[in-house]
């Protein structure tokens, strides 16, 4: 059977790349993608991909056969944002988010050409190194990288969320982190102050946590994505380590906490280790918290995670 090659779908689809930005990457998940169908191309008036439309059928694009994909002809690219399901189906979201973060103007860190060739060579339909798995751990981490896009203050970016088919034991959330006790995620958010190290008046609210239970918010150097307790963890030490605020803090009866104003000052206690926050940092903020009863019976859980990069 013909299939298109990925060079042949360019030439059909989409015009020249504009260059890549300058910059720490950044991308948006599958959740975000499939949540926000009117920033894709052609689907309302808030549309930020350029050429890349939410109603190209996926295997069409991707060059593909639905053999390959596991994919119906029918299924559009934001149908496969939204599909459950590991292997080729996990696939299939990140690079469908990975095609629409490549066209929308971010610093996404693969060309729209490079996020189609590791998606042929992940499902075989190019010869290459890749399988199913490295193929959606690259796409996946690329995504997870911070999503400027519709928020508030673009210095702060939430990622890590719940809804990404992606949490331990099933425990997927509409809002936060994977699912606690609660039967909620908790939702870290920015609810006052900014990114200035020198006003030093940021606020992180955690909010949907159990109630009267201990929870910490916690920053690292980097992003990631790793099942961890009921949850994942998603602020990542990069070989460095990953810095805490103390003390715990009660959730109380409204399953909320709250650090800051006084962040910058606060990291002040790791500065030996490397931890204090300074002017063009980023980093990457997610809390920690007693999940007793959880889905996975872990006894732990964490929320949604913020990306922060700060400013004189």
């Amino acid at each position: 059977m013909f299939t298109l090659t990925a060079a042949a779908v360019i030439a059909a689809f989409l015009p020249a790349a504009p260059a890549p930005l300058v910059g720490s990457f950044e991308g948006c998940t599958p959740g975000y993608w499939k949540n926000h169908l009117e920033r894709w191309d052609g689907a309302g008036q808030d549309e930020i991909t350029i050429s890349v439309k939410h109603y190209y059928g996926f295997n069409t694009f991707f060059g593909v056969t639905s053999a390959e994909s596991g994919l119906a002809d029918t299924m559009t690219l934001a149908d496969a944002a939204d599909v459950n399901g590991g292997g080729v189906f996990a696939l299939a979201r990140h690079a469908a988010a990975g095609a629409a973060s490549a066209d929308a103007g971010i610093n996404y860190e693969f060309s729209l050409v490079e996020v189609i060739d590791i998606y042929r060579d992940g499902v075989g339909a190019d010869a290459g190194p890749l399988d199913v798995d490295s193929a959606k751990n690259l796409l996946e981490g690329a995504n997870e990288a911070g999503c400027p896009l519709n928020n508030d203050d673009p210095d702060i970016t939430p990622y890590c969320f719940g809804d990404e088919d992606e949490c331990p034991c099933g425990a997927e959330s509409l809002s936060g982190g994977c699912l606690n006790v609660s039967g909620q995620g908790a939702l870290l958010q920015a609810t006052a102050g900014g990114t200035s190290v020198a006003a030093d008046d940021l606020v992180l609210t955690t909010s949907q946590l159990p109630q009267n239970t201990f929870a910490m918010t916690f920053m690292g150097p980097g992003a990631g994505n790793t099942p961890f307790g009921n949850g994942r963890l998603c602020a990542s030490p990069e070989g460095a380590k990953l810095f805490r605020y103390l003390p715990a803090q009660n959730s109380g009866a409204n399953g909320t906490m709250q650090l800051g104003p006084g962040i910058v000052a606060a990291s002040q206690v790791n500065a030996f280790a490397g931890g204090d926050i300074q002017p063009g940092q980023t980093w990457y903020f997610q809390t920690y918290y007693r999940d007793v009863g959880g889905t996975c019976g872990q006894g732990f859980n964490l929320s949604n995670a913020l990306r922060i990069d700060f400013q004189p």
